[in-house]
């Protein structure tokens, strides 16, 4: 039986939605498990989720939104009109330290962090309270954030990791360091950052992947087994920018080298997601690549990924979200109740649900 909740969200003039039921999925395949899925339709596409204890934090286009997941209805809303932190509504990653302080990378508006009760904001220029008073510092000339435009967070002890358009920024609590392709870099457009298990941090960039141990830089792309040979033209959700454009960048095609996110089994094994490429796998020596079809990835746009607890590999891409035990693949789409089939973000909950963001909404999916 197919489990639904209705609720009704009124949000300010940047978010509106609410919460419907899903279509009647067909009959499953046999070895498929029909899913029950709860849609939030938010009318604004959701790039990132995070979970404070029962919180979910959404990072939506159009601001932020954090739910209580222990009720049906009770959430509260930030945009730079009511926070006096952020910059901008854009917001493409959010994450939350050990300390429960959230981490907001924004389109346009820097990193802004958030502790429960005060705002502050890091830009390429300055940073502090955006009152631009005594709390505000000015930064030397290299020594902010690497761009406005922030990708992804990596805690690393006391410090953070940024991924921006401009390089990846290393905050050690007072000024950053910002690495491009004068250090090693293949690309200064950096989209994920990740963690082995041997220390070794990881760069998804636009020109391909790099690993960092502290001093030097190492590179792989397409040459290398990174991506498979581009098989369809166009993506129909082209995400170049006006500000990638200014570039002279320009995505519409898929490329094997542009890699969108990282993750890290419990094997040391890398997934890879990439930009109409597929999805490759990693071990340090040997590369494989899945490409959308039957017992694959669901689509060659992997947006997101995450390892759940039971070791199993979700990915997000542009033709629903796939599940892969290291065997099989199963695909749950709009056919089987997700909300869309464009999936940006992926989260667990304590309980083991799994949470999707969309291009329209949010889906939880309980097993």
């Amino acid at each position: 039986m197919r489990i639904t909740l209705f609720l009704s969200i009124i949000l300010t003039s940047y978010l509106s939605g609410c919460l419907h039921k899903p279509p009647n999925p067909p009959t499953p395949p046999p070895f498929k498990k029909a899913p029950h899925f709860l849609n939030f339709e938010t009318g604004a596409n959701i790039k990132s989720l995070a979970f404070e204890g029962p919180y979910l934090w959404l990072g939506l286009s159009s601001g932020i939104i954090r739910y209580d997941t222990r009720t049906q209805d009770q959430y509260k809303i930030y945009t730079n009109r009511n926070t006096k932190g952020l910059l901008a509504n854009g917001i493409y990653k959010i994450a939350v330290d050990a300390k429960g302080n959230k981490w907001i990378g924004t389109y346009g508006g820097g990193l802004s962090h958030f502790n429960g009760r005060r705002w502050q904001t890091f830009t390429p220029y300055g940073g502090g309270e955006v009152t631009y008073g005594p709390a505000w510092t000015i930064y030397p000339t290299g020594s902010g954030l690497g761009d406005l435009w922030v990708y992804d967070i990596l805690f690393e002890g006391d410090s953070t990791w940024i991924a921006t358009w401009k390089g990846a920024s290393h905050f050690d609590g007072k000024s950053f360091v910002t690495y491009t392709e004068e250090a090693g870099l293949l690309d200064k457009w950096v989209y994920a950052i990740a963690k082995d298990k041997n220390g070794l941090l990881w760069f998804g960039t636009e020109g391909g992947l790099n690993s960092f141990d502290g001093s030097t830089w190492k590179g792989y792309t397409h040459k290398d087994g990174l991506g498979a040979k581009i098989m369809r033209p166009k993506h129909e959700e082209n995400s170049a920018t006006e500000h990638h454009r200014q570039h002279q960048k320009d995505n519409q095609m898929g490329n094997p080298n542009y890699v969108l996110d990282i993750a890290i089994d419990d094997n040391n094994v890398l997934w890879i997601g990439t930009w109409g490429a597929g999805l490759s796998r990693f071990d340090g020596r040997n590369w494989q690549t899945y490409v959308a079809g039957n017992n694959s990835i669901g689509g060659n746009f992997v947006h997101a990924l995450e390892i759940d607890k039971q070791g199993i590999l979700w990915a997000g891409t542009d033709g629903g979200v796939s599940r892969f035990d290291g065997t099989n693949w199963i695909t749950y789409t709009t056919q089987d109740g997700l909300q869309d089939n464009n999936v940006f973000s992926i989260a667990f909950d304590a309980s083991g649900n799994k949470w999707f963001g969309t291009w329209t909404g949010l889906s939880k999916m309980i097993d």
